[in-house]
């Protein structure tokens, strides 16, 4: 009955430490930049798309984002000042 246990715990253990919860798993991410400059017209087809998960940040301090919703009510962002990228997790 002990051969049994240990060897059923020895088998989760290689299972968790094999699996993706633990750092043994690479994340590749990209970091793109935002390159469209907000317009007074908001032409919105040229601004850079966002999605789920993305993260902003800000490359230089004073930096102004907006972030809108396109007519299929997708997000796209522009910079208004400053320099901005999106970290994405692919």
């Amino acid at each position: 009955m002990k051969t049994i246990l240990k060897i059923s715990l020895l088998t989760l253990t290689a299972m968790a430490l094999s699996s993706c919860g633990g750092s043994s798993c690479e994340t590749t991410t990209q970091i793109l930049a935002i390159d469209a400059q907000c317009n007074i017209a908001n032409d919105i087809s040229s601004y850079t798309p966002l999605q789920s998960g993305d993260i902003i940040s800000k490359d230089e301090e004073n930096t102004t984002i907006n972030i809108l919703h396109d007519q299929s009510n997708n997000k796209v962002a522009c910079v208004e000042s400053g320099g901005a990228s999106i970290i994405r997790g692919v």
